[in-house]
């Protein structure tokens, strides 16, 4: 299966910020929701419930390795101090991190979470502000050619389990003639 990777970002009890990669993570709907699966056995989730927010980063490929050391294990007094190395930026609207240089980057609130899914729950969360990167940037009314935009600027996808790929080719959907969604 082909998923995007994002980085979520929470921050700690203890005012540290936390980075996690997750591929089970997605928009919802239209509109201004994002989601992502948790546990409440993952630092993440935790975080999330207790602060009410989260930031999403979509890394660029070259930060592949970058995305892999986020999800390095706790050292034995529950901190991460790998976060600590991996570059950031500040959100702007709440209280979290970015992987800095990420293609697409979103501030959070939480707005519920979603279900019993085994012990995993959907945790959405409204898009409060969006931000993209100027490479990354697409506007439909000018770019004929999404193609190039994708060729010059790939995209970082996890194949679970497990693997990873890098999209650098891109083609037209064959929607039938007068489509809408």
């Amino acid at each position: 299966m082909v998923h995007s990777l994002v980085i979520i970002g929470s921050r700690e009890a203890n005012s540290a910020y936390n980075l996690a990669p997750k591929h089970m993570a997605m928009p919802l709907g239209f509109g201004n929701y994002f989601g992502f699966m948790g546990t409440p056995r993952k630092k993440t989730y935790e975080n999330v419930k207790r602060e009410k927010a989260f930031t999403v980063s979509y890394p660029q490929p070259h930060q592949l390795v970058l995305s892999s050391l986020s999800a390095s294990r706790r050292e034995k007094d529950d901190t991460k101090p790998i976060i600590e190395k991996i570059p950031t930026v500040d959100a702007r609207r709440i209280d979290g991190k970015f992987l800095k240089d990420s293609y697409f980057q979103l501030e959070c609130e939480l707005s519920q979470t979603v279900g019993k899914f085994g012990e995993w729950e959907l945790v959405v969360g409204e898009i409060v502000a969006a931000y993209v990167h100027k490479n990354a940037h697409r506007d439909e009314a000018k770019d004929k050619e999404d193609s190039k935009l994708i060729e010059n600027h790939p995209l970082l996808a996890y194949l679970h389990p497990d693997r990873f790929s890098i999209v650098k080719e891109s083609h037209n959907f064959p929607l039938p003639k007068d489509f809408k969604r």
